[in-house]
């Protein structure tokens, strides 16, 4: 089965020979796809359910490709720190996937890579990545099945710092826009414009506010640089 452009683009992230880990692997769709094209010659396909290790066990013999191990484990847990290189967490919440990292001593090495992909709560995640001294070494949006998406190359560096307004809620993704990239930001624009709206008329001026407002500001500013305001205000 070919890929979808959300799993497309975590391949796209990880290093060529790499030793790879893929925590919460469902169908073994990446690993699979990592070893038929020759990315990596060994792949951990890890899984907490033996429901999901089923599916991944029976759509591997159907690829007949070698080299991927299925792991059952919690999280990080699945594998030593010494098998692998690179890390995928994905599709699942951002405050899940901070949880499996932030459980994990080993993830706080600079030598190892992580490729994480939440689903919700991306600014708790982005918040982790601040307070536990990770970097994000590249962050792409992506669309796929309807929805807009951003992936993240993270890394520890230990420095540890409080999580700046503008990058808790667009991360990396205002740097270098494509268009993937201005979809994302369009929403997040919108999502945060009506928020602050809302919680002005609840709460007043707040921490959570004066946040917003210096986020959306900073987009502002880039929205007349780029000439996108139709783009962004229009409906």
């Amino acid at each position: 089965m070919p890929l979808n452009s959300r799993l497309l683009k975590i391949a796209g992230m990880i290093r060529e020979g790499d030793r790879v880990a893929d925590i919460g692997t469902d169908h073994a769709y990446l690993p699979v796809f990592l070893i038929k094209e020759g990315k990596c010659s060994e792949v951990f396909a890890c899984d907490v359910s033996d429901g999901p290790l089923k599916r991944a066990a029976e759509n591997i013999e159907k690829s007949g490709v070698s080299g991927i191990t299925l792991r059952k484990g919690d999280g990080l847990a699945a594998v030593e720190p010494y098998e692998v290189d690179t890390a995928v967490i994905a599709g699942m919440g951002g405050d899940l996937i901070a949880r499996i990292l932030e459980a994990a001593e080993w993830s706080k090495n600079e030598r190892y890579d992580f490729i994480v992909q939440p689903m919700t709560s991306v600014e708790d995640l982005r918040d982790y990545i601040c307070k536990a001294g990770f970097e994000v070494v590249a962050e792409e949006a992506v669309e796929s099945q309807g929805r807009i998406y951003t992936v993240m190359k993270i890394k520890y560096s230990g420095s540890v710092r409080e999580c700046d307004p503008v990058f808790r809620y667009f991360g990396r993704l205002l740097e270098n826009p494509t268009d993937p990239e201005f979809i994302y930001i369009r929403r997040m624009f919108r999502i945060l414009r009506l928020l602050c709206k809302k919680l002005k008329q609840v709460v007043g001026k707040s921490e959570q506010v004066e946040g917003i407002e210096i986020a959306l500001s900073h987009v502002e500013g880039l929205i007349e640089q780029w000439h996108l305001t139709d783009y962004f205000y229009s409906n």
